[in-house]
């Protein structure tokens, strides 16, 4: 391509991007880190000073291989910046020591120009030892979402009153006591997420505007008093008690263990008047029948009159199935019930013969007894298992499609078998059958996962048919490679016969 071509296509890039409103070109920055943002004024002259504006900044130890050299580059980086722009989120990702007066500086920046999204993330590696967290932390009139991932180690660390107004979301990983009292001085906080904490004992969440709730990963107690909550998930948490939650509409609860003993308070304690609680999700994804842990889930549904939705995994039904001794005598508590789904909560994608449940007749008329109008839907592990074979059958053959695709408009129309030298044919020839080996193996492992869809399946003819066409398409480029590989076995006799002949020919002597 001769340069005037080029500089004709560099122009016109350039226009392109030059003409981009702004916003559009921050939305593609704000998925970028800062260096990488930096390196983009490269690309016109419309980016050069993009990065002193942008309102999404993403600092990350991982970009650098060491970390002064992060530091130098954060330094530079905000004295360079527009400081009449106010930033709207920050992103910190680190691994090893970071300094207080460095985490100070970030966030000074940040609150001083109006940050509305903060996320802190410490990955797993050298702990973050601080000798007091940052007081910039604790306090800020225009934070609105908080997010704090990562393991923390404080020595004498001294919190400050916490002081966020306008917070309304908070998300927080491996929290421990320095979180202490934070929820209930954060007057307009109204999402909360906490995940796996270090703290021993019990502890209270206590706010009277707070409308969704998420506990994971954990087994401390928690004692709740959230007058509107309205949205409530614990996955994996043990110990909880909803002390008061009235206006509760949405329950989703997730158990992998199913540990409980009989002398346990249970995987959950509501209250009695849960009225406006219409909408439950209960899964079970252990396949260790728990008789004590059956008797309290049982005991929680009595609990759940109002429910209008309710959403249970399969294997919470084969354990009430095990027991139906503990539904002979109850009648079912679901008088306003709309609709029942239940669905596996975990399919294995190795072990294809999943034993099949089958709900016994004391467990339907419990579950739909009081509501004998509702809709009633029941997924097996094989129904799931066949959805997941058929996307991934599909999405392999769309893949391998493009693939062909290209091999028939690039790969094989170049040769010209006649002209090109024979170390250029061993070299593609080469190359072709690596990537046909790849591409018959993506064949075998489709065909397998469409010999698992039953003949039933509606479309299974259609994705056949789909295959049988792939497979044609490799067939003729394959025929293509055996007339390479032809020409270039005959190509190779050729010269192994002239060459013979050439040393035969030097060797006798002369006369």
């Amino acid at each position: 391509m001769d340069s005037g071509h080029s500089e004709i296509i560099e122009n016109a890039e350039g226009d392109r991007l030059s003409n981009l409103p702004d916003d559009l070109i921050y939305r593609i920055l704000s998925y970028i880190s800062i260096k990488h943002v930096v390196q983009t004024s490269a690309l016109s002259t419309r980016w050069r000073y993009i990065w002193t504006s942008v309102p999404h900044l993403n600092f990350s130890t991982t970009d650098f291989r060491r970390l002064p050299r992060f530091f130098k580059f954060v330094t530079r980086l905000l004295s360079g910046r527009n400081n009449q722009t106010e930033v709207f989120s920050v992103n910190f990702t680190f691994r090893g020591k970071v300094s207080q007066e460095f985490v100070q500086r970030i966030l000074d920046y940040a609150f001083s120009h109006n940050v509305q999204q903060l996320n802190i993330t410490c990955l797993p590696g050298r702990l973050y030892c601080l000798a007091e967290f940052p007081h910039s932390l604790f306090s800020s009139q225009s934070l609105k979402h908080f997010t704090f991932t990562g393991r923390i180690q404080t020595w004498n660390a001294t919190v400050p009153t916490w002081s966020l107004p306008n917070l309304t979301t908070l998300n927080l990983t491996y929290y421990d006591d320095t979180w202490d009292g934070l929820f209930s001085n954060c007057a307009n906080l109204k999402n909360l997420t906490l995940k796996s904490s270090t703290i021993l004992s019990c502890f209270g969440i206590s706010h009277p505007g707070l409308s969704s709730l998420t506990l994971e990963d954990d087994n401390v107690r928690v004692n709740v008093v959230t007058p509107q909550l309205k949205s409530l998930t614990i996955k994996n948490w043990r110990g909880i008690h909803l002390i008061s939650a009235p206006n509760l509409s949405s329950l989703h609860y997730t158990d992998h263990y199913c540990s409980y003993k009989d002398n346990d308070d249970g995987p959950l304690q509501l209250p009695t008047d849960l009225r406006h609680l219409e909408k439950i999700d209960i899964v079970i994804t252990s396949d260790h029948d728990n008789k004590a842990y059956t008797h309290k889930i049982v005991r929680l549904l009595q609990q759940l009159r109002c429910v209008k939705f309710l959403t249970l995994s399969l294997e919470l039904v084969k354990f009430f199935s095990s027991s139906v001794e503990l539904f002979s005598h109850q009648t079912s508590p679901f008088v306003n019930l709309k609709s029942l789904k239940i669905y596996p909560g975990y399919v294995s994608p190795y072990d294809q013969a999943q034993q099949k449940v089958t709900m016994s007749t004391e467990v339907k008329d419990y579950l739909l007894g009081g509501s004998p109008g509702a809709t009633f839907t029941m997924v097996s592990h094989e129904e799931i298992r066949v959805v997941k074979n058929v996307t991934l059958a599909r999405n392999l053959m769309r893949k391998l499609q493009e693939q062909l695709k290209e091999n028939i408009e690039t790969n094989t129309s170049h040769i010209e078998l006649d002209k090109a030298p024979v170390e250029s044919h061993v070299k593609a020839a080469r190359e072709q059958l690596d990537d046909m080996k790849r591409k018959v193996s993506m064949v075998q492992r489709i065909s397998t996962l469409l010999t698992d869809v039953p003949t039933s399946y509606r479309d299974k003819d259609k994705l056949q048919a789909r295959l049988y066409g792939l497979c044609i398409h490799i067939d003729t480029i394959m025929k293509h490679l055996d007339t390479i590989v032809k020409h270039v076995n005959d190509q190779m006799e050729i010269e192994c016969d002239n060459k013979v002949h050439e040393t035969a020919t030097s060797s006798q002597p002369s006369s």
